[in-house]
């Protein structure tokens, strides 16, 4: 039993802060600071705001898979998508304010932003699996033109004509 808990004492001491040295540390503690000032700036970190990041970075991911099948992979499309993506969060903690400002005991301005968004990142996921060529059920392809032209005036371009429906 004193091996076990000599061998526990040794793993602990390699993985403490200090073990990694100053900058090491610095840059933990950073991250640490980091975190928790989105955190709070969010509203906290629940199962919402888990989803809501989960469907950003999922959108990010399947844009920039989409826009490399397609040959157009731009930098400044992708920061300022990126750029995007810090002001939605912006929103979130502008509803986390006006909950709070509006003395309301549940975060429902907050939540409303964080749905609404995780949305709007789900269906530009959908999108972007569709300009991927990957089959789309024929009911989700017909939702996105129709949304895609009610977005526009009912002028333009549809999806991609090599959208697959099932």
């Amino acid at each position: 039993m004193t091996d076990l808990l000599q061998k526990l004492g040794e793993a602990a001491g390699r993985s403490s802060p200090g073990a990694y040295g100053r900058w090491g540390a610095w840059f933990s503690g950073s991250l640490a600071l980091m975190g928790t000032g989105l955190s709070a700036l969010v509203g906290g970190w629940d199962g919402p705001i888990k989803a809501l990041l989960f469907f950003m970075a999922f959108d990010f991911l399947s844009g920039f898979a989409a826009a490399c099948r397609e040959r157009r992979a731009d930098s400044q499309v992708m920061l300022w998508g990126g750029v995007g993506k810090v002001m939605l969060l912006l929103l979130v903690a502008a509803g986390a304010v006006l909950d709070s400002l509006l003395g309301l005991s549940e975060p429902y301005c907050r939540l409303a932003v964080i749905w609404f968004y995780i949305g709007r990142e789900g269906l530009s996921v959908l999108e972007n699996y569709g300009k991927l060529g990957l089959p789309l059920p024929a009911f989700l392809a017909g939702m996105l033109r129709q949304l895609q032209e009610r977005g526009e005036g009912g002028q333009g371009e549809n999806l991609p004509g090599d959208v697959k429906m099932n």
